[in-house]
C-alpha cells in the first residue's frame, strides 16, 4: 500500500527545514531550486506545496507565529497559579530570542518583497493570535497583550544588532519588573501591587537627573542654605555739562 502523506504536517516539516534558510541568506538570496536542495526534496514537490518563494514565506511567518503561541499556551495551560505561570512565561521569552529575532528577519523580507495586501493579513493573523493568546494566559485586556506584543517586536530588531542573548535577557528582566506588580501582585493584593509599583517607578522609570535634582533640593532645605540674592545695582550719576 502507497504510503498515506499528512499534506499540512508534511507542509509544516518543509516550512521547519527550509527555516535556516531563509534567515541565514535571506529572500532575495535564494531561489525555489536551491531551498529544494537544501532540504533534500524535488523541486516538483517544493513546487506542489508552494506555487512560488513568495507564498512559501508568507505561509512560514503564519506557521511560526502559531507555532509559537501554542506552545507557550500548552505550557501554561495546567498552571493555576499566575506567579508560577507568569515565571513559565518570562522564561519561555527568553528561551525563544533566536526564535523572535528570526521570526523579525522573515517580516523584515516579506514587507520588503511582497504586495501590502498580502502582507497586512499574515501580519494581523499572527498579531491577533498572539495578542489573544497573551491576553488569556496572562488575564489581562487585549489593550495591554497588544501593547506587550509591539514591544516585543522592538526587542527583537533591537536584539538583531548585538552578539548573544545578554542585552534581551537584560531587557527581559526590566520587562519582569514592569509588568510583575500589575499582573501577578495586583490580583492578589492591590495594595502590595500599589507599592511593588511605586518601587519599581522609583528604581526605573524616573529620569536620573530629574532624580539628582530632587536630592540636591532635599539637601539644600535640610540644611538650611539659602540662595544668594544678587545686590541692585546703584544707578550711575548724571555729569553735569
Amino acid at each position: 500500500m502507497p504510503k498515506i502523506v499528512n499534506r499540512d504536517e508534511y507542509r509544516q516539516t518543509l516550512l521547519e527545514k527550509s527555516l535556516h534558510l531563509f534567515t541565514r541568506k535571506g529572500y532575495h538570496n535564494i531561489n525555489m531550486k536551491e531551498i529544494a536542495a537544501e532540504i533534500g526534496v524535488s523541486t516538483g514537490t517544493l513546487y506542489h506545496y508552494f506555487p512560488s518563494k513568495e507564498s512559501m514565506l508568507a505561509e512560514m511567518i503564519a506557521w511560526i507565529g502559531d507555532k509559537n503561541v501554542q506552545e507557550y499556551i500548552q505550557r501554561t495551560e495546567s498552571v493555576e497559579n499566575m506567579r508560577d505561570r507568569f515565571d513559565m512565561i518570562v522564561d519561555f521569552w527568553k528561551e525563544k530570542s533566536e526564535l523572535y529575532e528570526n521570526i523579525m528577519l522573515l517580516a523584515i523580507d516579506m514587507y520588503r518583497n511582497t504586495d501590502i495586501e498580502q502582507w497586512k493579513p499574515v501580519y494581523s493573523f499572527f498579531a491577533e493570535r498572539y495578542t489573544a493568546g497573551m491576553s488569556d494566559r496572562l488575564n489581562i485586556s487585549r489593550q495591554f497583550a497588544r501593547s506587550i506584543f509591539i514591544y516585543f517586536i522592538g526587542l527583537s530588531f533591537h536584539s538583531l544588532a548585538f552578539d548573544g542573548t545578554g542585552e534581551y535577557n537584560k531587557q527581559i528582566d526590566f520587562l519582569d519588573k514592569i509588568l510583575r506588580p500589575p499582573i501577578v501582585d495586583a490580583p492578589e493584593d492591590m495594595e502590595k501591587a500599589a507599592q511593588n509599583f511605586k518601587k519599581v517607578t522609583r528604581t526605573f522609570l524616573r529620569n536620573s537627573l530629574v532624580a539628582e535634582k530632587m536630592t540636591v533640593a532635599k539637601k539644600i532645605k535640610s540644611t538650611g542654605i539659602k540662595k544668594t540674592e544678587a545686590k541692585p545695582k546703584k544707578a550711575k550719576a548724571k555729569r553735569k555739562v
